[in-house]
């Protein structure tokens, strides 16, 4: 069906807003064929039921809710005036991000403002936690873009740009895979495979047993990896479960590597992804992709479309 055009976004905006195809398709002067047609399609893009079909009307679903957010964020930036630069940068924006953020967000991000800035130029470098504070306080970064804990405050000169949330992963055809709304406890009995202290994930696996009250000395732990795509490797193996960050896990899981098990009752399994500002940079170039930052962070509030669409296609 390709990708979803700005009038599909329209569309389940006004269907969203009447609760009906009837009416939408008279406000919009068409059909409610074709606006079915585009509900449909961006069902099918984000692989998601957006709507209840009801005697009563049309009715978004929780999915639905985040979708729309979504497309209120596509339509006000396309709506934006295009900020052009008008010459070569004097050196890149250098840029240092934990695995997560790296390979994830940040090239999403720089490849969208590079379309209405083609002259900026970027240096993104994949760091281990520990290094990015020391390297932007040093100035040798001017950008730092790590994951923490949404329990943690949003600090100066720091911007919120993503979230996502660890997930129970297991082999492929474990008897906890399909299993909805299943218990911790449950996984208790299952040994686990986890994360060495230099990983980003550990420390969110840290808060995660933190919040909700579990002691790592009641896991059966058979082994610790330092990198998400080891610890998939192990699980996928059947040596062990594991908790990853679901945007790993969505892609593991697709390629027939992983099975995802949601529970219903964790706490503390939300985590945001930042960055932060080295203070008193000036750029030019630098400070319209802050501007940009902020503006995406307003406005997606954390769901950007290039991640909903790694976590529902």
């Amino acid at each position: 069906m390709g990708d979803p055009r700005i009038s599909d976004f329209l569309a389940l905006l006004e269907v969203a807003k009447t609760n009906s195809l009837n009416q939408a398709a008279k406000n919009l002067k068409t059909s409610p064929v074709v606006l079915l047609n585009k509900i449909n399609k961006l069902e099918s893009y984000f692989q998601v039921k957006i709507f209840e079909r009801t005697n009563r009307g049309m009715f978004l679903t929780g999915d639905g809710d985040r979708i729309v957010e979504t497309a209120k964020a596509v339509i006000g930036l396309v709506s934006r005036p295009v900020i052009h630069a008008s010459a070569p940068q004097e050196r890149p924006i250098r840029i240092g991000a934990s695995g997560i953020a790296g390979e994830y967000v940040l090239p999403c991000l720089i490849s969208n403002f590079k379309l209405s800035n083609p002259f900026a130029q970027f240096n993104l470098e994949v760091l281990s936690p520990h290094q990015i504070p020391d390297k932007l306080e040093s100035g040798e970064i001017d950008l730092a873009s790590y994951s923490k804990s949404t329990k943690e405050a949003i600090r100066g000169e720091e911007v919120e740009i993503a979230k996502d949330r660890l997930v129970v992963i297991a082999p492929p055809k474990h008897r906890l895979v399909g299993r909805r709304n299943f218990g911790l406890e449950g996984i208790l009995q299952f040994p686990f495979i986890l994360y060495d202290v230099g990983c980003e994930v550990n420390g969110l696996v840290d808060e995660f047993f933190r919040s909700n009250k579990m002691e790592r000395a009641d896991l059966d732990i058979k082994m610790l990896l330092s990198e998400p795509s080891s610890v998939i490797a192990t699980v996928s193996e059947g040596l062990g479960v594991s908790l990853c960050p679901e945007i790993i896990a969505k892609k593991a899981e697709r390629a027939g590597l992983i099975g995802i098990v949601y529970q219903n009752d964790v706490k503390g399994a939300e985590y945001s992804i930042c960055v932060r500002r080295k203070e008193g940079s000036q750029d030019d170039t630098m400070i319209q992709f802050w501007e940009y930052l902020v503006n995406a962070s307003k406005r997606f509030k954390g769901n950007l479309p290039c991640m909903l669409k790694i976590l529902y296609l």
